[in-house]
Order: structure tokens, then C-alpha cells, then sequence
């Protein structure tokens, strides 16, 4: 899982491929009156001033909310993005200069506003009047706004840089933020800010030939973070897919260093191979496992038929000179089993493993041995075994005593 990843969207042609504000301005019929105060007020105020002209010619907030779900949908790919991080264990944010109401509605539309934990934007509310109201983020007076800053590469109204600085603080504990890495997507100037607070560790992902990959540009000695632009919504969804697998390798590599010695769970012994060689370029394994001497775990399966499963091992133990994903078994092996050859053959019962989840024979002789647990568990996994998709066991091949 990728915990430890923080993904900060912003929204406008970047999560969306238009831009909401000129979009209700546009299909609500307010060019006109836009263009005569367009520059008579800060951008934040006349998006507000907007919504008193709509409330004045009697339209609502539900004839805004509609307008929205007119607009351009999110490209599929985005989506598809979206959704793949947020099963992955990624933290997803927005930071935007569009506002509240506008964010929420266009992602209710595409059943993605449960999959980002904050949205930091420009505040909006609906007054006793029925009028929607847009306030700024940093010094709008409201209840939902901060305090001015004093940024000279942002708007008045949001410091997209300062809200970096507070999902940073507010993200992790001081001691696990050495492992939080964080991937920002954005468009436009207003963008610049925040890319500044990245750290080599982390990444950013300008939108081709727009305002943040040009001064990106202009100024890469600014710049600690790792800068992969896009240029349309399949190039993002690849790039960050591909970003979020490389963070996650990374934080699994420094869980695994000296300094984080409690991380390791189970043992791995000398000898022992476990690559990287699988789909993601790193192994995930189980807790509670034992590899032993010169057993290999995650490289390529000479078996080119083979598919990975669905579902990962723990509590098990790789015999010496084992190579998980080179031998060829084609069936499951029950509980408390031992197996053999490269074709899986049963060879018996795993006593040992018996004995250390309470099974003697002393104890249970009296016993119906499909009560005792450690019977019903192997029993449970060969009946799950020839299950609708399933192969069976492995054969079971006599061996005689040498």
C-alpha cells in the first residue's frame, strides 16, 4: 500500500481540462458584464460579483449546480487516476483557486469526492437570501477563511505555498514525515509557490507549455523536486502511476534501513535473493515469514504462462534453496503440507508445523480430529482448493524410506 504518498491536485485545467469559473460565465450568459469589470476587481471578487448578478436576474444555486454538471466531463484517464491512487492508500488533496461550491458539485457529478481527504479552495456559502456567496481563502473574513499573507507570488486570496507548508505539518508526525513523499500536479502560476516547498524527495508535474512549466523552465536551479510534465490526461495517468510505484519503493527501502530497524517482520537469512524484478520494480511479502539460505523471491517466472494471484503469502516458510517464482506449480498446497520437486508434489505432513500450532498426538487421540483447528484449517484449505477458478491440490506422490 502506498501510505506515506501524498498527491495535491490542483483543479482547474489540470483535474479538469477546462476552467470552472469562465465555464459558468460563459454557459450563464455574464461575458459581457465580465469583460466590462474584468479588471476593476480582483479575479475572487468578481467571481462573487458574478453570482450577485445571477441572484439579481433570479437565477439560483440549483440553476448553478446544474450549469456545472453540464460541463466538460473528467477525461476518463484522470478518473482512472483518481481512483487507482486512492486504492493504493495515497492521501489525495486539491489546492485550488477555483472555489468550494464549483470543486464539490463537478466531483459529486463523478462520484470522486470521497477519494480526496482535503479540498482547499476558496470558500463559498449561500446567504439568508438564497444568493451564493465566494469568499477568499487567506482574509476573507469568514469563518472558513485564514489570514492574509504577504506572498508576493500569489494572488491576496490563496497562498498555495502556505497551504503546502500546512498539509506538510499536518500530514504525519515529525518523525514519520522523513518517509512522506508528495507528488503536486498543477497548471498555473499560482502553482510556482508550492513547487518551491518540494524537497528533493518529493515530485511535481507541470502541464506542458502551461504557466508552472514555463517558469519551471525559466528557473530549474529553484526547483529540489523531481519534474515529470504531461501533456493530456493519459500521459498523467501513466506518469503518475508509474511515480506513485517509484515512491513506494522508496518508502519500503527506507523502512528497511538501519534506522528503522523495527520495519523488518519475519527473518531473512543468509543467502537469501529477494528482487526486483516483479511489475512495480520492488517484492511485497507478508509479515510472519521465514526465507531461508539461498532461497529466491521475487524475480521473473521461467513459467511465462504463469499469472500472479490475487492474493499475497504470509506465515509461511521458504525451505533452503527454495526459488519461489521459478519453480512450476500449477496446484495449492493444503495447510500443514510439505512439497517437493518442481512439479509440487505432496510429500506428507509438515509435523513440525503441527507442533508449533498446538497439534500432539498425545492431546488429541481422544478428539474427533475435524474439531481440533489446526485439522480443520488444512481441511478448510483443500475443500477452498476446488472452489469454481481454483486447480486443486498438488498430487500426492508416495515416498519411500531411503
Amino acid at each position: 500500500m502506498a501510505e506515506g504518498i501524498v498527491i495535491v491536485f490542483d483543479f482547474d485545467r489540470t483535474l479538469i481540462d477546462g476552467d470552472s469559473d469562465n465555464w459558468v460565465v460563459t454557459e450563464m450568459g455574464l461575458t459581457e458584464i465580465f469583460h466590462q469589470l474584468r479588471f476593476t476587481l480582483p479575479w475572487n471578487r468578481l467571481m462573487d460579483r458574478m453570482m450577485t448578478e445571477l441572484h439579481s436576474q433570479g437565477r439560483s444555486v440549483q440553476d448553478i449546480e446544474a450549469c456545472l454538471q453540464r460541463i466538460m466531463p473528467i477525461d476518463s484517464h484522470i478518473v482512472e487516476a483518481i481512483k487507482s491512487a486512492k486504492s493504493l492508500g495515497c492521501d489525495l488533496k486539491i489546492v485550488s483557486d477555483a472555489n468550494q461550491f464549483f470543486i464539490e458539485k463537478i466531483l459529486e457529478q463523478h462520484d470522486l469526492l470521497d477519494c480526496f481527504s482535503d479540498i482547499y479552495t476558496n470558500p463559498t456559502s449561500v446567504d439568508e437570501i438564497g444568493k451564493l456567496r465566494i469568499s477568499p481563502y487567506h482574509g476573507g473574513g469568514a469563518a472558513a477563511s485564514t489570514p492574509p499573507h504577504s506572498c508576493n507570488l500569489c494572488p491576496p486570496n490563496l497562498c498555495k505555498g502556505l497551504v503546502m507548508d500546512h498539509i506538510r505539518a499536518s500530514s504525519s508526525s515529525p518523525k514519520d514525515q522523513i518517509l512522506t513523499r508528495f507528488i503536486y500536479l498543477g497548471d498555473g502560476g499560482g502553482d510556482f509557490c508550492p513547487t518551491l516547498k518540494l524537497r528533493e524527495c518529493d515530485c511535481v508535474m507541470p502541464r506542458t507549455n502551461y504557466p508552472l512549466w514555463k517558469r519551471i523552465s525559466d528557473n530549474p536551479s529553484l526547483i529540489k523536486a523531481d519534474v515529470k510534465e504531461w501533456s493530456s490526461a493519459e500521459e498523467l495517468q501513466r506518469i503518475l502511476m508509474q511515480l506513485i510505484l517509484m515512491k513506494m519503493r522508496e518508502i519500503l527501502k527506507s523502512l528497511y534501513t538501519s534506522e528503522c530497524p523495527s520495519a523488518v517482520i519475519g527473518e531473512v537469512t543468509s543467502g537469501a535473493v529477494v528482487g526486483d524484478e516483479l511489475p512495480g520494480g520492488y517484492t511485497v511479502i507478508g509479515g510472519n515469514n521465514i526465507i531461508g539460505h539461498h532461497a529466491v523471491v521475487g524475480v521473473k517466472c521461467q513459467d511465462l504462462k504463469y499469472k500472479e494471484p490475487q492474493s499475497s503469502t504470509s506465515s509461511v516458510i521458504l525451505a533452503l534453496s527454495l526459488s519461489l517464482a521459478v519453480v512450476l506449480w500449477f496446484q495449492d498446497v493444503p495447510k500443514y503440507m510439505m512439497v517437493t520437486g518442481e512439479r509440487g508434489e505432496l510429500r506428507g505432513l509438515n509435523l513440525e508445523g503441527l507442533r508449533r500450532n498446538g497439534f500432539t498426538m498425545s492431546k488429541e487421540h481422544n478428539q474427533d480430529l475435524c474439531s481440533v483447528p489446526t485439522v480443520g484449517a488444512m481441511l478448510q484449505s483443500i475443500r477452498d482448493s476446488f472452489t469454481d477458478g481454483r486447480r486443486g491440490i498438488c498430487k500426492f506422490r508416495q515416498w519411500l524410506d531411503s
